[in-house]
């Protein structure tokens, strides 16, 4: 008897230690698994599923996911609706909205007395953006006439893009195609590449500049071709004033490479005040200075006008 109650003591304190040794393990294995779960990452999809595990890698376009099932998985970044509540996956916002807008404007000058003179000048900008990518055309045509002298006419078309590859720098491409009478070029044409700056654009005021390299062929009245690569300097500035008027200026510095004498400026300061809604009042100054001009020209050329402008 005595040994048969040592050993049913014995079963029972064996039954006792298992127990509490399962219920330790129980409790240590939750606590692991909760610590676990708490710790994981989690990631949602677009198309609701959730998966549990750690990020690993994020790049541009996908997100490498450890997971706890299925192991490494590349899931494509646009199939990414969060990670741990916060949202990932979208596009990172574009520089500019898709718009377009653009303007008309017609100026003139006419004097008589001692002097017979009759100037219009025709300006058409277009501006359309589509993304990071800025579109720019203009057409300009003038002819100046002086003392019932027949009528020099100039005209120039112009179209570049800049793309802005990163927030408010751009790349910035064009090619031109003119003539001017007025200058005794036959016609020209240039094709240019720069980086520039937004620094500011919005609808009250705005600031950009570019600086690179432009080549320019012209085939002078004289026969003679001035072919030279040249670097540039430009910018374009406006601002409202007083709520309604807009003062604009733009200027742009072209010196040659091979001979830095051989150098161009050309500027335009103007205000436009509006009339009615979209139709202005445009005040407009153009100077343009060349210390090398073709043969039979002065260096510098300057006139002020008076017009109207439509803008959209």
């Amino acid at each position: 008897m005595p040994y048969g109650n040592s050993t049913s003591k014995d079963l029972t304190c064996l039954a006792a230690s298992a127990f509490k040794t399962t219920t330790l393990a129980t409790v240590a294995l939750t606590a692991m698994t909760l610590t676990a779960i708490v710790s994981a990452d989690q990631i949602t999809l677009t198309n609701g599923d959730i998966i549990q595990g750690q990020l690993s890698e994020q790049t541009e376009s996908q997100v490498t996911w450890d997971s706890e099932r299925f192991g490494a998985l590349t899931i494509a970044l646009e199939q990414v609706a969060s990670i741990n509540g916060e949202s990932i996956g979208q596009k990172p916002p574009e520089v500019f909205n898709n718009t377009y807008n653009g303007s008309l404007s017609l100026t003139g000058a006419y004097a008589s007395g001692n002097q017979e003179r009759e100037d219009l000048d025709f300006d058409s900008n277009v501006e359309w953006r589509d993304g990071d990518f800025r579109h720019l055309s203009s057409i300009n045509y003038e002819t100046h006439s002086l003392d019932g002298s027949p009528a020099n006419q100039e005209y120039a078309l112009n179209y570049g893009v800049n793309w802005f590859f990163q927030e408010q720098w751009f790349w910035s491409n064009g090619i031109e195609f003119g003539a001017s009478e007025e200058r005794a070029i036959d016609q020209y044409y240039a094709v240019g590449s720069a980086i520039g700056r937004q620094f500011w654009d919005s609808d009250s005021s705005a600031l950009s500049a570019e600086t690179g390299l432009l080549w320019i062929s012209e085939e002078l009245e004289d026969q003679t071709t001035d072919k030279r690569l040249t670097w540039s300097w430009a910018t374009d500035y406006r601002t409202l004033l007083m709520q309604n008027m807009e003062l604009f200026h733009s200027h742009k510095i072209l010196i040659a490479l091979t001979d830095i004498s051989d150098s161009d400026f050309k500027a335009d300061l103007g205000i436009k005040v509006p009339v009615i809604e979209n139709l202005f009042t445009e005040l407009k100054l153009e100077w343009i200075y060349d210390n090398q001009p073709a043969a039979g020209t002065e260096k510098s050329d300057s006139q002020l006008t008076i017009g109207v402008n439509y803008s959209w």
